[in-house]
């Protein structure tokens, strides 16, 4: 019977694989950091959502930064399943999808992205108008008792913005979890095969996949009381405790495709 490793072992297999590799992975975290939130936070701070057309180019330039924070993301993940394997990462690692196959890798990102933007327009594009209402609002009509938002339209912005979250969770952080991954160790495959088989490879695992992300629910509001310091080591650990699921995740597969075989 092939039964998948606990969350309890995954953590204790990647505590014990990140010993002496801290500076690495903290030297990568960083240069990921400098290297594209500037450009995130560039579009936060200057892009504007108060209109439906400043919510339409900030969604532009958030599917630019989507693409770029993908080779980064992915490069991150060559990083950690080397970690896993018992390989030696280096800090340059970082970048090894500007080397690789960029194109499969723009197209899987391309798709991410895209599916993160249409989970988020809907509640932008409410929350533009939401915006409105407040600029125009004024003293007279507080005096006169008018709600500064109709609490309706309040009400949906808040089930947009809630149902595109747990949407945009879904397809990343469990559906399509895996195709970073599936890139590395599988070239051959199209994009869409990739994203065909972390879909199938996930079946059965993603309730899983759910609980171990969870489990770092309270070092992660630990970690927030830190200043973001305890952030360097949780975010490793985490990345690491992903790596070791996808191996034990394909080398189940592996193992039921050899006994159904057998069979």
């Amino acid at each position: 019977m092939n039964q998948y490793l606990s969350s309890a072992s995954l953590k204790a297999l990647a505590k014990g694989q990140l010993l002496g590799k801290y500076g690495t992975v903290i030297g990568a975290y960083l240069l990921h950091f400098l290297c594209a939130v500037p450009f995130g936070l560039a579009v936060t701070l200057f892009i504007s959502t108060d209109t439906i057309w400043g919510t339409l180019i900030y969604c532009i330039a958030l599917f630019l930064f989507g693409l770029l924070s993908g080779y980064f993301i992915a490069g991150e993940t060559y990083i950690y399943l080397k970690i896993a394997c018992n390989q030696t990462p280096y800090v340059s690692d970082l970048f090894h999808f500007f080397r690789g196959d960029t194109l499969k890798l723009f197209q899987v990102q391309a798709v991410l992205t895209a599916i993160d933007i249409i989970c988020t327009l809907p509640s932008l594009l409410l929350s533009s108008h939401i915006n409105q209402s407040l600029l125009s609002f004024d003293a007279d009509m507080a005096a006169a008792g008018v709600l500064p938002v109709n609490a309706s339209l309040f009400l949906v912005y808040i089930i947009l913005y809630l149902a595109g979250t747990i949407i945009n969770f879904y397809v990343h952080s469990l559906l399509f979890s895996q195709v970073f991954y599936l890139m590395l160790d599988f070239p051959e495959y199209t994009a869409p095969e990739l994203l065909k088989r972390s879909a199938r490879l996930m079946k059965g695992s993603k309730g899983r996949l759910l609980y171990i992300s969870l489990s770092f629910v309270p070092l992660i509001i630990l970690g927030a009381f830190s200043f973001g310091i305890a952030f360097l080591w949780l975010i490793p650990y985490m990345e690491a405790v992903n790596a070791n699921f996808y191996l034990d995740l394909i080398r189940k597969s592996k193992n039921v495709k050899m006994n159904s075989e057998e069979l």
